[in-house]
């Protein structure tokens, strides 16, 4: 198994790897190899050495990938930041990976404002003249990416994602998934999340197919760029799911060429895959994390007994279990935590106290089960749930259920101080409803322990990442 993008070249030079619907542009698989092999003398001639990490902004654009693959040749590492982040956190999360070169959109030059070294615009890079150097001896030998988690309190984590865990993570995909040559997989996802990356233009690349990257997600032309292009399978957020399906365009779009649609990174209401499911379309969920590869549990395509809150197996490269709070494992129908293990998993992160994970298993902080067939279900965090009078509340339940309804865009749940009860479940709620249908709702189908005792009705909720809520600040805005 190799990453090498002049493999690829030699193989399918004249097939197309990356199509940029933005300027109307495709590069194929020998014109990629190029642009990797002169970014990669531009990052030696801006005094990029092996070990050393370069850190992007930039909204989805084949510049990306070019980087990628020539920061690999230089033997440097690649360090996505959002774009997203106001400028001291950006600040932050570079100095956490101590980069040789920051690079960027002019748009965001000033979000580098307080980066420990000196920002370069994308098109001032690429104006420079390429060092006439080789490639290192050893490519693997280095990190690929240094990748944020999408961290609630504080600066996101870095998590080291390192070659060999790349592969497996192509490898494990196309095992699970068929991708081969023929596959088209637009990027709706940012390229400085995991899932941009892995879910799936490095393993859609890995095989022969084709990488239509979406500059920045818009729903409309995301549903465009599905059917001219031929997408044969969509990965997404429910939030991404949601604005397509509730766009004018989503009745007569073409998805004839289209595999399945899964979605990831939280759960996904019933409300959001029904759409889908009412146009015959195959729409799964799907479990992972940027520590886990993330590519850790699936649905298998021919598989035919969906059920819909289960985010399905293990991939054939992960391993997972459930343990209980003495860490030893737990039977199918017992709730504790997920724990994973594999070559497609993280060993550490970067420069924090913590910086390497505890024995072979990956611990995900979320809470589980498994039922008696070996599928999976995620319950909720072991950070989030909370006691009232006695009983376990777990908020992603309370969510699950009330974001059932097409009235509810978003909704979060927080606990608060209660005389008699402790703790009572709050419900912040993003919608066009009212407290008294979601309580009545609500009491139809959850334990009177889960039926939120307020709401509070908002027109955004906090996220700390695509389509993912902030607990956190959640808590401080909502929280008593």
């Amino acid at each position: 198994m190799t990453l090498a993008l002049d493999r690829r070249a030699d193989l399918w030079g004249d097939r197309t790897a990356v199509v940029d619907p933005a300027t109307d542009r495709e590069l194929s698989y020998a014109e990629l190899d190029r642009r990797a092999e002169d970014a990669a003398g531009r990052l030696a001639a801006a005094g990029v050495d092996e070990g050393d990490a370069v850190v992007v902004l930039a909204r989805n654009r084949p510049a990306w990938l070019a980087l990628l693959f020539g920061a690999r040749r230089r033997g440097a590492t690649l360090a996505p930041v959002s774009h997203r982040l106001p400028a001291e956190t950006v600040g932050e999360c570079c100095e956490r990976t101590d980069p040789a070169l920051a690079l960027c959109e002019p748009r965001f030059e000033d979000l580098l404002a307080d980066a420990p070294v000196d920002a370069e615009t994308l098109a001032a890079f690429e104006t420079r003249d390429p060092a006439g150097v080789g490639a290192v001896d050893d490519p693997t030998a280095t990190p690929r990416l240094y990748l944020h988690t999408g961290g609630t309190t504080g600066v996101p984590k870095v998590v080291v994602v390192e070659e060999r865990q790349v592969e497996w993570n192509c490898v494990t995909e196309a095992a699970a998934w068929g991708l081969g040559k023929e596959t088209v997989a637009p990027v709706l996802l940012p390229l400085f999340h995991t899932g941009g990356w892995h879910l799936l233009a490095l393993p859609t690349l890995y095989v022969g197919g084709r990488v239509v990257l979406q500059r920045e997600f818009d729903p409309e032309a995301a549903l465009a760029l599905i059917e001219e292009y031929g997408a044969t399978q969509v990965f997404g957020v429910a939030a991404i799911f949601r604005a397509m399906a509730e766009t004018g365009a989503f009745e007569d779009a073409d998805f004839g060429t289209v595999e399945w649609f899964m979605s990831g990174g939280g759960p996904t209401p019933e409300a959001v895959a029904e759409p889908y499911r009412e146009r015959g379309q195959r729409f799964v969920q799907g479990y992972g994390l940027t520590e886990g590869g993330p590519n850790n549990l699936y649905f298998e395509p021919g598989r035919n007994d969906l059920k819909h809150d289960s985010v399905g197996r293990p991939f054939p490269d992960c391993e997972a279990r459930i343990v209980g709070d003495d860490g030893d494992s737990l039977p199918a129908g017992e709730t504790g935590e997920l724990e994973l293990r594999g070559p497609v998993t993280a060993e550490r992160y970067l420069e924090t106290e913590d910086g390497t994970f505890e024995g072979p298993w990956v611990s995900t902080g979320d809470l589980a089960r498994r039922d008696d067939e070996g599928d999976y279900y995620i319950v909720g965090r072991t950070d989030n749930m909370f006691v009232s009078g006695g009983e376990n509340v777990y908020p992603e339940r309370i969510e699950d259920v009330l974001s059932d309804r097409p009235d509810v865009a978003a909704i979060g749940v927080v606990g608060v101080a209660h005389e008699q009860w402790d703790t009572v479940p709050k419900a912040v709620v993003v919608g066009e409803t009212d407290a008294e249908t979601l309580r009545s709702y609500a009491e139809e189908r959850l334990a009177d322990h889960e039926v939120p005792t307020e709401f509070a009705f908002v027109d955004s909720l906090p996220e700390s990442g695509p389509g993912k809520l902030d607990r956190a600040e959640l808590e401080r805005r909502y929280g008593e």
